[in-house]
């Protein structure tokens, strides 16, 4: 089951993100609007989101113990690795919805978990926001270069 699932999300991203980058960023000619590819990139990001989250799953399912490192590390540093992605991903395609399904999944992950684990609360709201003026100014660029 696993395995399967895996793979699924491996086809999708690859399809969607081969079609972003063959047909929509490569073509200089013709001219975009700002919201051409949010389908695309709202797709694309979730299925980056649902990665990250299907190996998070995984891990806790399987027991692992992370190398001895609590879990609360672990989720900073998979909000850190998810941030890392949303930037690079903006950063190589002029793209300003992709890293706001970040936004969303880091607003969510920040609400579920309050009062439990305050850390992960303020770490998932700073990364969201700073993510989100990210994708601000990503789109405020991309609409004087139009």
């Amino acid at each position: 089951m696993e395995l399967r699932t895996i793979f699924v999300v491996r086809i999708h991203y690859h399809c969607s993100f081969g079609y972003i980058n063959s047909h929509l960023y490569k073509h200089k000619k013709v001219k975009h609007n700002a919201f051409d590819l949010f389908p695309f990139s709202v797709y694309t990001g979730w299925v980056s989101v649902a990665a990250i989250a299907d190996i998070s799953y995984y891990l806790t399912y399987i027991e692992w113990d992370g190398f001895g490192i609590s879990s609360v590390a672990w989720t900073i540093v998979l909000l850190i690795a998810a941030t890392i992605l949303a930037f690079v991903f903006a950063g190589k395609n002029p793209d300003w919805c992709y890293p706001l399904v970040f936004v969303w999944a880091f607003i969510g992950i920040g609400n579920r978990n309050g009062a439990a684990y305050q850390v992960i609360t303020n770490i998932s709201y700073i990364l969201a926001a700073l993510i989100f003026i990210m994708s601000i100014m990503t789109f405020n660029k991309n609409q004087r270069n139009c």
